[in-house]
Protein backbone atom coordinates (compact mmCIF):
# COMPACT_ATOMS: atom_id res chain seq x y z
CA UNK A 1 0.00 0.00 0.00
CA UNK A 2 1.89 3.55 -0.87
CA UNK A 3 1.15 6.56 1.20
CA UNK A 4 -1.85 7.25 -1.17
CA UNK A 5 -3.56 4.70 -0.17
CA UNK A 6 -2.86 5.27 3.17
CA UNK A 7 -4.52 8.40 3.25
CA UNK A 8 -6.97 7.22 1.60
CA UNK A 9 -7.96 4.87 4.14
CA UNK A 10 -7.48 7.60 6.95
CA UNK A 11 -9.66 9.47 5.36
CA UNK A 12 -12.34 6.37 5.10
CA UNK A 13 -11.72 5.56 8.75
CA UNK A 14 -12.25 9.38 9.55
CA UNK A 15 -15.47 9.86 7.70
CA UNK A 16 -17.41 6.42 8.97
CA UNK A 17 -16.52 7.80 12.36
CA UNK A 18 -18.09 11.05 11.94
CA UNK A 19 -21.27 9.04 10.84
CA UNK A 20 -21.59 7.42 13.78
CA UNK A 21 -23.88 8.90 16.31
CA UNK A 22 -22.09 10.76 19.49
CA UNK A 23 -23.27 10.66 22.60
CA UNK A 24 -25.18 14.04 22.75
CA UNK A 25 -26.95 12.46 19.17
CA UNK A 26 -28.54 9.31 21.37
CA UNK A 27 -29.14 11.56 24.61
CA UNK A 28 -31.14 13.79 21.53
CA UNK A 29 -32.87 10.65 20.39
CA UNK A 30 -34.11 9.26 24.13
CA UNK A 31 -34.64 12.64 25.78
CA UNK A 32 -36.28 14.97 21.96
CA UNK A 33 -37.04 17.42 24.72
CA UNK A 34 -33.79 17.84 26.96
CA UNK A 35 -33.66 16.57 30.87
CA UNK A 36 -37.70 15.83 31.10
CA UNK A 37 -37.44 15.15 34.73
CA UNK A 38 -36.64 19.01 35.26
CA UNK A 39 -39.64 19.79 33.07
CA UNK A 40 -41.72 18.25 36.61
CA UNK A 41 -39.90 20.86 38.90
CA UNK A 42 -41.54 24.08 39.51
CA UNK A 43 -40.38 26.97 37.32
CA UNK A 44 -42.74 29.41 37.58
CA UNK A 45 -40.82 31.78 35.67
CA UNK A 46 -40.85 29.01 32.40
CA UNK A 47 -42.89 29.54 29.69
CA UNK A 48 -44.55 26.00 29.49
CA UNK A 49 -46.83 27.42 26.38
CA UNK A 50 -43.81 26.69 23.69
CA UNK A 51 -43.24 24.40 21.04
CA UNK A 52 -40.42 22.93 22.94
CA UNK A 53 -43.45 21.33 25.34
CA UNK A 54 -45.81 19.78 23.08
CA UNK A 55 -46.94 16.92 23.85
CA UNK A 56 -45.35 16.81 27.28
CA UNK A 57 -47.33 16.71 30.68
CA UNK A 58 -46.60 18.65 33.35
CA UNK A 59 -47.67 18.03 37.22
CA UNK A 60 -51.02 19.31 37.11
CA UNK A 61 -50.44 21.12 40.66
CA UNK A 62 -47.49 22.25 42.79
CA UNK A 63 -47.36 21.08 45.93
CA UNK A 64 -49.81 21.91 49.01
CA UNK A 65 -48.26 22.71 52.17
CA UNK A 66 -50.20 21.58 55.16
CA UNK A 67 -51.17 24.61 57.64
CA UNK A 68 -50.83 21.66 60.60
CA UNK A 69 -47.21 20.93 60.44
CA UNK A 70 -44.00 20.76 62.80
CA UNK A 71 -40.89 21.67 60.61
CA UNK A 72 -42.40 21.09 57.25
CA UNK A 73 -44.31 17.91 58.79
CA UNK A 74 -47.88 17.66 58.39
CA UNK A 75 -49.97 16.35 61.41
CA UNK A 76 -52.88 15.00 59.96
CA UNK A 77 -50.90 11.90 58.16
CA UNK A 78 -49.01 11.12 61.54
CA UNK A 79 -52.48 10.93 63.85
CA UNK A 80 -54.86 8.89 61.08
CA UNK A 81 -53.38 5.78 61.85
CA UNK A 82 -54.02 6.08 65.33
CA UNK A 83 -58.28 6.08 65.04
CA UNK A 84 -58.09 3.63 62.05
CA UNK A 85 -55.91 0.88 63.97
CA UNK A 86 -58.13 1.61 67.09
CA UNK A 87 -61.45 1.01 64.77
CA UNK A 88 -60.26 -1.73 62.56
CA UNK A 89 -59.21 -3.56 66.39
CA UNK A 90 -62.51 -2.96 67.58
CA UNK A 91 -64.04 -4.91 64.85
CA UNK A 92 -61.57 -7.89 65.08
CA UNK A 93 -62.05 -7.57 68.92
CA UNK A 94 -66.25 -8.47 67.62
CA UNK A 95 -65.48 -11.02 65.56
CA UNK A 96 -63.81 -12.83 68.22
CA UNK A 97 -66.17 -11.98 70.81
CA UNK A 98 -69.34 -13.52 68.08
CA UNK A 99 -67.12 -16.71 68.46
CA UNK A 100 -66.02 -17.33 71.86
CA UNK A 101 -68.03 -15.11 73.69
CA UNK A 102 -65.62 -14.11 75.99
CA UNK A 103 -66.57 -10.91 77.72
CA UNK A 104 -62.58 -10.05 77.74
CA UNK A 105 -63.10 -9.19 73.61
CA UNK A 106 -66.44 -7.37 74.30
CA UNK A 107 -64.73 -5.23 76.94
CA UNK A 108 -61.55 -4.92 74.22
CA UNK A 109 -63.54 -3.44 71.66
CA UNK A 110 -65.08 -1.06 73.97
CA UNK A 111 -62.14 0.31 75.09
CA UNK A 112 -60.60 0.95 71.59
CA UNK A 113 -63.98 1.95 69.88
CA UNK A 114 -63.37 4.93 72.45
CA UNK A 115 -60.00 5.49 71.96
CA UNK A 116 -60.90 5.51 68.11
CA UNK A 117 -63.13 8.15 68.89
CA UNK A 118 -60.69 10.15 70.78
CA UNK A 119 -57.96 9.81 68.30
CA UNK A 120 -60.65 10.41 65.44
CA UNK A 121 -61.49 13.76 66.89
CA UNK A 122 -57.76 14.77 67.13
CA UNK A 123 -56.99 13.75 63.54
CA UNK A 124 -60.43 15.81 62.79
CA UNK A 125 -58.88 19.26 64.10
CA UNK A 126 -55.68 18.21 62.43
CA UNK A 127 -57.50 17.49 58.57
CA UNK A 128 -60.19 20.58 59.46
CA UNK A 129 -57.35 22.85 59.71
CA UNK A 130 -55.65 22.12 56.37
CA UNK A 131 -59.04 22.01 54.55
CA UNK A 132 -59.97 25.99 55.74
CA UNK A 133 -56.44 27.35 55.72
CA UNK A 134 -55.41 26.09 51.96
CA UNK A 135 -57.87 27.17 49.08
CA UNK A 136 -56.32 24.52 46.90
CA UNK A 137 -57.71 21.88 49.34
CA UNK A 138 -61.10 23.16 49.95
CA UNK A 139 -61.67 23.22 45.89
CA UNK A 140 -61.31 19.24 45.65
CA UNK A 141 -64.59 17.79 46.53
CA UNK A 142 -62.36 14.47 47.08
CA UNK A 143 -61.06 16.03 49.94
CA UNK A 144 -64.94 17.10 51.31
CA UNK A 145 -66.08 13.18 51.00
CA UNK A 146 -62.28 12.52 52.77
CA UNK A 147 -63.52 14.91 55.80
CA UNK A 148 -67.35 14.06 56.17
CA UNK A 149 -67.00 10.33 56.00
CA UNK A 150 -64.10 10.34 58.60
CA UNK A 151 -66.72 12.42 60.64
CA UNK A 152 -69.36 10.33 59.83
CA UNK A 153 -67.12 7.45 60.84
CA UNK A 154 -66.12 9.03 64.45
CA UNK A 155 -69.94 9.87 64.90
CA UNK A 156 -70.73 6.10 64.75
CA UNK A 157 -67.94 5.75 66.56
CA UNK A 158 -69.13 7.44 69.53
CA UNK A 159 -72.63 5.53 69.45
CA UNK A 160 -70.44 2.09 69.43
CA UNK A 161 -69.15 2.89 72.90
CA UNK A 162 -72.70 4.28 74.05
CA UNK A 163 -74.11 1.21 72.81
CA UNK A 164 -71.60 -0.44 74.30
CA UNK A 165 -72.34 0.86 78.11
CA UNK A 166 -75.44 -2.15 77.86
CA UNK A 167 -73.14 -4.95 78.54
CA UNK A 168 -76.03 -7.24 77.18
CA UNK A 169 -74.75 -10.01 74.37
CA UNK A 170 -77.56 -9.20 72.03
CA UNK A 171 -76.13 -5.33 71.96
CA UNK A 172 -72.59 -6.70 70.82
CA UNK A 173 -73.91 -8.82 68.97
CA UNK A 174 -75.13 -8.24 66.07
CA UNK A 175 -75.46 -4.02 66.38
CA UNK A 176 -71.73 -3.54 67.74
CA UNK A 177 -70.79 -5.62 65.09
CA UNK A 178 -72.56 -4.15 62.26
CA UNK A 179 -71.62 -0.58 63.50
CA UNK A 180 -67.61 -1.29 63.50
CA UNK A 181 -67.68 -2.93 60.18
CA UNK A 182 -69.86 -0.27 58.89
CA UNK A 183 -67.00 2.23 60.36
CA UNK A 184 -64.29 0.33 58.52
CA UNK A 185 -66.29 0.48 55.71
CA UNK A 186 -65.97 3.84 55.72
CA UNK A 187 -62.82 4.26 56.57
CA UNK A 188 -61.31 2.13 53.95
CA UNK A 189 -63.21 4.69 51.56
CA UNK A 190 -61.90 7.74 53.33
CA UNK A 191 -58.27 6.17 53.60
CA UNK A 192 -58.36 5.43 49.86
CA UNK A 193 -59.07 9.10 48.77
CA UNK A 194 -56.45 10.45 51.62
CA UNK A 195 -53.72 8.27 49.42
CA UNK A 196 -55.27 10.16 46.75
CA UNK A 197 -55.08 13.65 47.51
CA UNK A 198 -51.32 13.34 48.89
CA UNK A 199 -50.25 11.06 46.24
CA UNK A 200 -52.00 11.83 43.08
CA UNK A 201 -52.98 15.71 44.40
CA UNK A 202 -49.26 16.37 46.27
CA UNK A 203 -51.69 17.45 49.25
CA UNK A 204 -49.91 18.14 52.64
CA UNK A 205 -46.45 18.01 50.61
CA UNK A 206 -43.59 20.53 50.72
CA UNK A 207 -40.50 21.23 48.47
CA UNK A 208 -37.86 20.64 51.34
Amino acid sequence: MDEHDGGLARTVSTAALDAEPTFEDRQHEEEPYGDTERLWEPQPDRDRSGPELAGLQPLENEPVASVAQIAGHPLHPMVVPLPIGMFVGALVADLVYARTRDRFWARAAHAMAAAGVGTGLLAGVLGATDLVGRDRIRSRGSAWIHGLGNLAAVGLGAGSVLLRRDKHADVIVPRGLAVSSAIVCILGVTGWLGGELVFRHRIGLSES
